[in-house]
C-alpha cells in the first residue's frame, strides 16, 4: 500500500523540505550489511528489499519474515489516569481493555475523519504502549501529552531510544520459540502483550500482526536489535523489506493513515466502525461521528483482470462515469492477480480502472483479499 502516486511495492518519495535529511533507522548498519536496497519513505531511509521483494513476500506467507518497523512512533503512557487520558484522544476506549490485551485503535480529527490508526498494548493497570502509524506519530504524541498535562500522567517517547522488530508468518511462533524458548512463547497468546527483561533492560513484546498472520512485535534496545534479527534469520526467517510488508498488508486490507484513509474518510467508511465507542464518551471527533449519516463511499476491494497494476491515485469509473480513485494497489503472488483498495459507492460490482493509461476491468471482492490465519 502506498501514498498517492505510487503502487504497492514501489519506492515512495516522501514530501520533505528542500535540504531536509532523511532520518536513519537504529538498525541501518545491519540492513546495509545484509545487502538491502534502501529507499526514502515517510521521512526515513528504509530497507526496500534484500534478496527480492516477491521472494520475501512469498517466504513470509509460507514461513516467516523479519521486518524493521522502527519508523513507527511509539510511546508509553503511565499513571492512574492514563486510560482516561488516552480515551480523550482515541475513539476506542482504552480503559475497557484487559491487562495484557492488544488492540487496534483509531484517532480522529475534529470533523470525524481519521488522524491515525494505532496499536495499543495494556502492559499493566496503569501503563499502556502506543504504536502509531508512520506519518502522524508526532501529532498523536503531542495530543496525548497535552491531555496528560496536569493529570499526573507521564508520556515517554521511545522512538529514538528503541528498535521495533517484527517477526511475521505462519512459522513465527516456532521461530520465536527457538530464540526465546517455548515457555515465553506459549505465555503470550495472540493479541496479548507483556514486558520482560532482556539482559538488564526492559523490553515489550506484542503478539500481533498487520498482515493477517501470527506474529510478534518486539520493542527493544537498538544494541540488542541486530543480534535478535540474526537469531531470527538463523532460526528460519527471511530478512524482508518495506515493499514486501506493504504488499502483505494490502492482501490483509490493513490500512495505514493518512494515505489510505484520506479525508473525508471516517472510521465507518474505512470498515473500522467497530473501533469507535461513542456511548457517554468525549473525544476528538465524537460529535461529528454522532451526527454523521451512512457514509456515501465504503472501503472496497478490487480484483483486476489482466496483467496491469492499479496505482494509488488511479481513477475508477462505472459505465463511463468517474466514481473515485484507488488508495492502494499492487500485485499479490498469493492470489496471482493485481489487487487494489478504493472507496466506492455501496453496491458497486464491476468497475474500470485507469491502469497506466489503459482501462483494466476489475471486480469488487470481499475484504480481506487473503484469509487471515
Amino acid at each position: 500500500m502506498t501514498a498517492p502516486g505510487g503502487a504497492a511495492g514501489e519506492p515512495r518519495e516522501p514530501r520533505r523540505r528542500e535540504g531536509a535529511q532523511l532520518r536513519v533507522l537504529p538498525l541501518a548498519g545491519l540492513h546495509l550489511q545484509l545487502g538491502c536496497r534502501p529507499t526514502p519513505a515517510h521521512g526515513w531511509s528504509m530497507p526496500l528489499w534484500y534478496e527480492g521483494a516477491l521472494d520475501e513476500q512469498e517466504q513470509t506467507r509460507r514461513a516467516a519474515g523479519v521486518f524493521d518497523r522502527s519508523h513507527l512512533g511509539r510511546f508509553y503512557v503511565t499513571g492512574e489516569r492514563a486510560g482516561a487520558v488516552l480515551g480523550r484522544v482515541l475513539a476506542s476506549d482504552p480503559a475497557r481493555m484487559a491487562v495484557g490485551a492488544v488492540q487496534r485503535a483509531v484517532a480522529c480529527q475534529d470533523g470525524g475523519t481519521i488522524l491515525d490508526l494505532v496499536t495499543l498494548g495494556r502492559l499493566d493497570d496503569q501503563r499502556w504502549l502506543v504504536v502509531t502509524g508512520p506519518r502522524h506519530g508526532d501529532r498523536l504524541l503531542a495530543a496525548v501529552a497535552a491531555e496528560a498535562a496536569g493529570a499526573a500522567v507521564e508520556v515517554h517517547d521511545r522512538r529514538m531510544a528503541t528498535a521495533l522488530v517484527s517477526l511475521q508468518g505462519p512459522a513465527a511462533a516456532e521461530i520465536f520459540g527457538k530464540v526465546f524458548g517455548a515457555s515465553l512463547r506459549d505465555g503470550i497468546a495472540r493479541e496479548r502483550c507483556r514486558e520482560l527483561l532482556l539482559g538488564l533492560h526492559r523490553a515489550a513484546i506484542l503478539r500481533t500482526s498487520a498482515m493477517g498472520e501470527d506474529g510478534f512485535w518486539l520493542l527493544i534496545r537498538p544494541d540488542d536489535g541486530a543480534e535478535l534479527w540474526r537469531a531470527f534469520v538463523a532460526a528460519g526467517a527471511v530478512s524482508a523489506g518495506l515493499q514486501a510488508h506493504d504488499a502483505l498488508r494490502l492482501e490483509a486490507a490493513v490500512l495505514e493513515a493518512p494515505a489510505e484513509t484520506p479525508p473525508p474518510v471516517t472510521p465507518q467508511a474505512a470498515g473500522l466502525g467497530s473501533l469507535v465507542e461513542l456511548d457517554g464518551r468525549a473525544f476528538r471527533g465524537a460529535e461529528a461521528l454522532r451526527a454523521a449519516g451512512p457514509p456515501p463511499r465504503l472501503l472496497t476491494g478490487l480484483w483486476l483482470e489482466g496483467p496491469r497494476l492499479a496505482r494509488a491515485g488511479a481513477r475508477i469509473s462505472i459505465e463511463g462515469a468517474d466514481v473515485g480513485a484507488c488508495v492502494a494497489g499492487g500485485y499479490s503472488p498469493a492470489l496471482g492477480a493485481a489487487i487494489a483498495l478504493a472507496y466506492l459507492p455501496p453496491g458497486a460490482q464491476r468497475v474500470e480502472v485507469d491502469a497506466g493509461g489503459q482501462h483494466a476491468a476489475a471486480t469488487v471482492v470481499p475484504l480481506p483479499f487473503v484469509a487471515l490465519r
